[in-house]
């Protein structure tokens, strides 16, 4: 069985061939276009992003006619609203939108936000859609008189257009902000705080619904006859699903823990039982239809801080690569003594959930080189995805401390072995399709156990582990002290 999946990032958009086993055969992509300020606007065009998702749909069915299914793989908390024709009244909001910051905190202070998250799972920060709509309650009052004004996701709205339906799997929903996760609906409560009525929304689907697209689609795109199409899951939900599609090794199977690593990062575990942590640091979202949860916390401050790193710190001046780069900072001696790098460069989602930090360097000295900051700043992006591995060990229960990771930056051996010291835990490497998209195939094809897969497994050094494990704390004390300045100072 062949079919396309549809992966709707932040940054880019692709279009993916895949065939039964979850085989990947062909891609095609665009980048996005985002429009940004200082006022903290993260907003891409909805008409924009259909019209490149038609043109690349467009474009595979024409080298793979027969292909009659697509499914989605998306971003989270994206926030749209259009009227009752579909003409949009405000262009997406993706999820490094910061302009509801103000609004987030006020509910953190007023303890709202503890209510509010127990009930949706979706920690309270600017990301949230429904922190999201009680900012444009102030800032759009204009869209909140008309009941019949619709707010939506970019998939919800790509879908409409394409079939005429008006829905949302529960996944996708789930980290909206807006249900009552525990009994899987839209939440009457959390509606009523931001002013919209349940009509406005989408209504609830299975990921693998199958709706039909309009036959005016399947003509000017020239799609196969009855072409379909299925809503499928967020990508983060989809990266942990895809642990059901390969079999256990004899010695070692794969952790149920997944650290995705790229411009920003991600920590999570897939269950089947819903876990809420009672501190609001880390999301709980539905991931399919069984149910299965993922329980995790997303960090904002990841490969796009190595990419400031590389282009501010004379690498890239020099002619150096990125990968060089690494291999010249992993050279450099190690000093337990400090600097330490606070890598908060776009505020933090987990653990702090705070719009408002900033980065910092702490504990230079007069003898400090440009070098032993550089290899501060690699430092303080693991030590911060260190921080949300405990909280998701912790609020799972589970004994395994093993973390799978997906992204290039493991692929390289020895670079590999560092983040596993400065973990301080054993990863595992997985060689092969991009993990979202296995997850898509979960849900098209089922839990259809792989023949083989190849991993590899990197445990820390005993020594280094030691070293990195006291210069954490120290790290985690200057975190947690900025934490709390940025609060004091904004009341």
């Amino acid at each position: 069985m062949q079919y396309f999946v549809a992966d709707l990032g932040t940054t880019n958009l692709k279009f993916v061939l895949m065939e039964t086993p979850y085989q990947l055969l062909d891609t095609m992509e665009t980048r996005n276009i985002i429009s940004q300020d200082d006022s903290g606007k993260h907003e891409s065009d909805p008409t924009v992003v259909f019209n490149q998702f038609t043109d690349l749909l467009s474009q595979m069915q024409a080298k793979y006619p027969e292909v009659k299914h697509l499914i989605f793989s998306s971003q989270m908390h994206a926030l749209l609203a259009t009227d009752s024709n579909g003409e949009v009244l405000q262009k997406t909001m993706t999820w490094a939108d910061l302009r509801a910051k103000d609004i987030g905190y006020e509910m953190q202070i007023s303890g709202q936000a503890k209510e509010f998250f127990a009930l949706s799972g979706t920690p309270i920060h600017a990301m949230n859609p429904f922190v999201k709509l009680a900012y444009l309650n102030q800032s759009r009052p204009d869209l909140f008189g008309d009941p019949s004004i619709q707010f939506m996701d970019i998939k919800a709205y790509i879908i409409r257009r394409l079939t005429g339906e008006y829905v949302i799997d529960y996944a996708t929903a789930s980290s909206m902000g807006l249900m009552d996760l525990a009994n899987h609906k839209w939440s009457k409560k959390l509606l009523n705080h931001v002013n919209i009525q349940k009509k406005q929304l989408a209504k609830l689907v299975s990921s693998r619904q199958k709706i039909p697209v309009k036959a005016e689609f399947i003509q000017s795109l020239q799609l196969a006859k009855g072409f379909q199409i299925l809503p499928g899951s967020t990508d983060g939900a989809l990266a942990n699903l895809s642990n059901l599609a390969y079999a256990s090794q004899e010695d070692q199977s794969l952790s149920p823990f997944v650290l995705s690593f790229g411009t920003s990062a991600a920590v999570r575990t897939l269950s089947d039982q819903l876990s809420i942590n009672e501190s609001g640091q880390v999301f709980s979202y539905i991931a399919d239809d069984k149910p299965h949860y993922i329980i995790g916390g997303p960090v904002n401050n990841a490969g796009n801080v190595l990419e400031w790193l590389y282009q501010h710190f004379g690498f890239m001046e020099k002619g150096q690569s990125f990968e060089e780069m690494l291999q010249i900072i992993l050279a450099h001696d190690f000093s337990a003594s400090g600097p330490y790098f606070l890598p908060f460069l776009n505020g933090e989602r987990a653990p702090y959930w705070n719009a408002y930090l900033q980065a910092e360097f702490k504990g230079i000295q007069g003898h400090t080189s440009q070098l032993d900051m550089a290899k501060a700043v690699f430092e303080g992006v693991f030590f911060e995805i260190r921080q949300v591995i405990d909280l998701v060990f912790e609020t799972t229960h589970l004994n395994q401390k093993i973390v799978q990771v997906n992204g290039k930056i493991f692929a390289d051996p020895k670079i590999g072995q560092w983040i596993a010291n400065i973990l301080g835990i054993t990863l595992q490497y997985v060689s092969g399709d991009d993990a979202s998209l296995v997850g898509a195939g979960v849900l098209v094809e089922g839990a259809r156990l792989r023949e083989s897969l190849s991993f590899s497994t990197i445990e820390p050094d005993k020594k280094s582990r030691e070293k990195y494990h006291q210069k954490f704390l120290n790290f985690k004390s200057y975190a947690d002290l900025l934490d709390q300045a940025a609060r004091t100072t904004l009341y």
